[in-house]
C-alpha cells in the first residue's frame, strides 16, 4: 500500500469513544461534540508500524499505554477506530489535554505511524515521526 493510500484509509475511519458509559461518535456521519475542549487526540498501541500482530501482544501494550496515561494525570476515554464497512477496527484511547508534539511522541513510543487530532470541526491525520498533518477532513463526514 502506498503512503497516500494508507493516509487516505486512516482519514476514512469512524472514531468512537466511551464517555460516562455511552458510546459517543467523534468522527463520522453522526459525529457528536468532543468530550473535552479541542484538541482531542486518538491513538492506539495496537499493530505497531501498521503490521498485524497477536491480540495478546496488542492488548498488553494497550494496557501499558493506558497505565502510562493514568499515571500522567491526563483525561482519556476508551476509543475505537474502524472502517465504515466494519472490515477493520482497532481499540485505542481518546486523550484530552495533550499538544500535538506530545501526542505524536506518545504514539511514536508505541510504534504508531500516526495519531488523530480532532478539533471541533476537523479531523487531522498527524504523522508521528515529524508531527505533520498529512490528511484533514470534516469531523462529521
Amino acid at each position: 500500500m502506498t503512503d497516500n493510500a494508507l493516509w487516505d484509509m486512516y482519514l476514512g475511519a469512524i472514531i468512537e469513544c466511551q464517555v460516562e458509559g455511552r458510546t459517543r461518535c467523534l468522527r463520522g456521519p453522526n459525529a457528536e461534540p468532543l468530550p473535552a475542549g479541542a484538541p482531542v487526540f486518538v491513538l492506539t498501541a495496537y499493530n505497531p508500524g501498521g503490521v498485524d500482530r497477536a491480540e495478546t501482544a496488542n492488548q498488553a501494550d494497550e494496557r501499558v499505554l493506558e497505565a502510562e496515561l493514568s499515571s500522567s494525570g491526563v483525561t482519556f476515554w476508551p476509543a475505537l477506530g474502524h472502517s465504515p464497512d466494519g472490515s477493520w477496527s482497532e481499540p485505542g484511547v481518546a486523550v484530552a489535554k495533550l499538544d500535538r508534539a506530545g501526542a505524536c511522541a506518545l504514539g511514536g513510543r508505541y510504534g504508531q505511524l500516526a495519531v488523530y487530532e480532532l478539533t471541533d470541526e476537523q479531523v487531522h491525520v498527524v504523522r508521528c515521526n515529524d508531527a505533520e498533518i498529512v490528511r484533514s477532513a470534516a469531523r462529521k463526514k
